[in-house]
């Protein structure tokens, strides 16, 4: 069943496809959130040959090496001609055309970094090249097929790209019309752009509408003020008008808010209703309207001609502000005023856990390093015959002079110690995520139940991610590990409801056995991540005796050793209402601080929990 605002959204889609034709380098690209599917073959098959049929498109492998990217030395050719002879890479190839990033919320972000360098500067050269630079502009179509929340594109790409379309939400009844797009239309829009003008009056007004939604970037300010200048080549117009303006605000901004502004017609009315003046009870009803009608009649006859024609700025603002909230999907006007939302918008995580370790011996491939094949280290062949390649005639020619005999051959390559590269490899470490429970009697036994119902949440993530899983629990005068790191889920679901409430709080003796455990687990290998539930009320020392003021004192020094070595961890306030106590020491430990009364679901802390074990 067709849906107008499908079909809407599938012109919008369409349009973008139009405008990026037309400005490929400027507009920077799009971001396709979709599945593969029909309607993504149908968007793409769109651009291809109805909107630029004779431009290159050019794919980048999801793991792909620098020497293919960006080129490199050509060992065939420099050994053939005697000199360093280079290589042109994908990114030179896309010149004036565009590059495919298929699945791009798994590109690394190494190789984010060299195709972002390429775009910002126009052209391209290969860190071993001497030679001039190759100019290299060309758009970017990044296909985003993530699923889950935390499975999203880099920031740093997406900032890149001026527009950003959903097709997911499309049904095939919503794609059977297209525009009426030819290659010849686009081929004059891009003729009609440079000389189309935009008012500074509409720059101002974009401006100020991506302040109010909260986006931060500059770059989508001019990506509108592009957007608008091409909307207008599009539509054979001289100059921009109003409606472009709308559009282009539309397309460009109404992804990127981070936040729903505040209504300035509210406030001017509160601002302004102490001014207003009370209608006067000795006048008559027909008086008061007589005396209006007067006023608005001179303000008519003074108000100049040309406010009557064009919208003032303050207007033009306002209705961006609507245009931009019209395009904002449905589903997310909902996160846009909560912190968690605004949070998960700027971490562009790809769904990986743990820190990466360097390895000599397993694990993907990474860069490879001068050094010597020592010590287990294997040697890169190919990158140490690159490095040596540029030096062979210099070599050669001082092997000749050297040479006693005439007879005697010299090496084809010479390799010297410096040439040599060995291999590295690097994988993500395994994460353990260690909970610190207060069962002690100054948690009620509500707040336990509540805390118990946001480990469990946090179990099932950690189950999901094949992430082991440890406990302390804090009660009476001792620190109990109730269970060793372990990856059994039903055993931890156990020893969790088993947990019991009551004594007192050693949050000393807490602090410094999750120390203890997370620095065995680090030299393990493993990535540890702590989460502390307590409502922060310490009342045993170190010793395991009483006394609150020494027993505070005795965890925030604890608490300033879990800070000294590093760990990345998550403070879960468990008392009814949000404590000093509390919050100090998750300052001192410098960790995550969250109040669990305002948390009001455990799927918010396993986000942040899963954030920080990213990290």
């Amino acid at each position: 069943m067709t849906t107008q605002r499908g079909q809407s959204a599938w012109f919008d889609a369409q349009t973008t496809a139009a405008l990026l034709a037309i400005d490929p380098h400027g507009l920077g690209g799009i971001c396709v959130k979709s599945q593969f599917g029909p309607i993504r073959d149908a968007w793409f098959a769109f651009m291809q040959t109805q909107i630029a049929p004779s431009t290159h498109f050019q794919k980048i492998p999801l793991q792909i090496q620098d020497e293919q990217l960006l080129g490199g030395l050509d060992l065939e050719a420099t050994l053939q001609h005697g000199k360093p002879v280079y290589s042109t890479g994908l990114l030179a190839k896309s010149h004036g055309g565009f590059i495919l990033l298929p699945m791009a919320e798994r590109i690394s972000p190494h190789t984010i970094a060299h195709i972002l360098q390429v775009v910002d500067r126009g052209e391209v050269r290969h860190s071993q090249q001497t030679a001039e630079l190759t100019p290299c502009e060309f758009g970017m179509i990044a296909f985003d097929e993530g699923i889950a929340p935390d499975e999203s594109m880099h920031p740093r790409l997406a900032e890149h790209m001026a527009f950003e379309v959903r097709l997911d939400q499309l049904s095939q009844n919503d794609c059977k019309d297209s525009l009426e797009i030819t290659p010849s239309v686009i081929a004059e829009a891009k003729q009609r752009q440079p000389e189309i003008e935009c008012d500074a009056r509409f720059i101002e007004s974009l401006m100020q509408s991506a302040a109010a939604f909260g986006v931060d970037s500059i770059r989508a300010g001019l990506f509108a003020v592009r957007t608008a200048k091409a909307l207008a080549a599009l539509r054979n117009q001289d100059a921009v008008t109003e409606d472009e303006v709308v559009d282009a605000a539309r397309l460009v901004l109404s992804h990127r808010a981070t936040r729903m502004p505040s209504s300035r017609e509210e406030q001017e009315l509160d601002e302004s209703a102490d001014d207003v003046e009370p209608p006067n009870e000795e006048q008559s009803p027909q008086e008061q309207d007589d005396s209006n009608q007067n006023g608005d009649s001179d303000t008519n006859v003074n108000e100049p001609k040309e406010n009557m024609e064009q919208p003032s700025t303050d207007d033009l603002e306002e209705l961006l502000i609507e245009a931009i909230k019209a395009g904002i999907p449905a589903n997310a006007l909902a996160q846009l005023n909560t912190e968690l939302g605004r949070a998960n918008s700027k971490q562009g995580s790809k769904g990986q856990f743990g820190q990466l370790q360097k390895n000599a011996n397993s694990g993907r491939p990474a860069e490879s390093w001068r050094g010597l094949p020592k010590g287990g280290k294997r040697l890169d062949l190919l990158k140490t015959i690159r490095a040596a390649v540029p030096w062979q005639t210099m070599r050669q020619a001082e092997s000749k002079a050297t040479l006693s005999s005439p007879n005697k051959q010299r090496s084809r390559i010479q390799i010297r110690a410096d040439d040599l590269h060995i291999k590295r490899y690097q994988q993500r470490q395994g994460v353990v995520t260690i909970f610190l429970v207060d069962a002690s009697g100054s948690s009620a036994t509500q707040r336990l139940a509540e805390a118990k119902g946001a480990v469990e949440q946090l179990l099932a993530d950690c189950y999901i991610r094949r992430d082991e899983v440890a406990m302390i629990a804090l009660r009476g005068r001792t620190a109990d590990v109730v269970l060793p790191p372990t990856r059994s889920l039903v055993r931890a679901k156990r020893n969790l409801a088993a947990l019991p409430g009551g004594g007192g709080t050693p949050l000393a003796t807490g602090f410094a056995a999750v120390n203890e455990m997370a620095l065995s687990i680090r030299r393990k290998g493993m990535t540890p991540l702590i989460v502390v539930m307590t409502d922060g009320v310490a009342n045993v020392t170190l010793e395991g005796v009483g006394g609150r003021e020494r027993a505070h004192q005795d965890a925030l020094q604890t608490a300033r050793q879990l800070r000294t070595a590093g760990h990345a961890i998550l403070f879960i306030d468990t008392a009814s209402a949000p404590q000093a106590l509390a919050e100090a020491l998750a300052t001192e430990m410098a960790a995550q601080y969250l109040p669990l009364p305002y948390i009001h679901s455990g799927k918010a802390i396993s986000q942040r929990a899963a954030h920080l074990a990213r990290q």
